[in-house]
C-alpha cells in the first residue's frame, strides 16, 4: 500500500495517487490517480493495474474519466531486455485510429 500527494506544473496541478499491492507475490497491484488543476478548475480520475503473467510478462491496463482506455504488455527475453506492446483507445476521438507501439530495449 503506498500513497502520495505530488504538485506540478510551478505548483499549477495537484496529483494524489493511491497503490495497493493485492498478490504480493506475484506483483499484482492496483492504483488510482486524482489530477486537480487550479489554473482551470479541472479534475481527472485514473484508475490502473498490474498483473504478473508469469515471472517474465507484466500486463498494465488504465481507464480515465474521459473514456481513455490503454493496455501494455512488457515481455522480459533476455536479462534487462524487454519487448514491450502497447495500445490506446479513445472512443470519444471516433474519426482517429486507436494509438498501437512496440518498443524493444536492449541492456548488454
Amino acid at each position: 500500500m503506498s500513497n502520495g500527494i505530488t504538485r506540478a506544473d510551478k505548483g499549477e496541478t495537484l496529483k494524489a495517487s493511491y497503490i495497493h499491492l493485492y498478490n504480493p507475490k506475484r506483483g499484482d497491484a492496483v492504483a488510482t490517480e486524482l489530477t486537480h488543476r487550479f489554473n482551470s478548475g479541472d479534475n481527472n480520475f485514473a484508475l490502473g493495474s498490474s498483473h504478473a503473467i508469469d515471472p517474465l510478462t507484466t500486463l498494465k491496463t488504465r481507464v480515465c474519466d474521459r473514456g481513455r482506455v490503454a493496455v501494455l504488455c512488457q515481455h522480459q527475453w533476455r536479462p534487462k531486455s524487454f519487448i514491450t506492446l502497447s495500445a490506446e483507445y479513445d472512443p470519444k476521438a471516433f474519426t482517429e485510429p486507436p494509438k498501437v507501439g512496440l518498443a524493444q530495449a536492449l541492456k548488454p
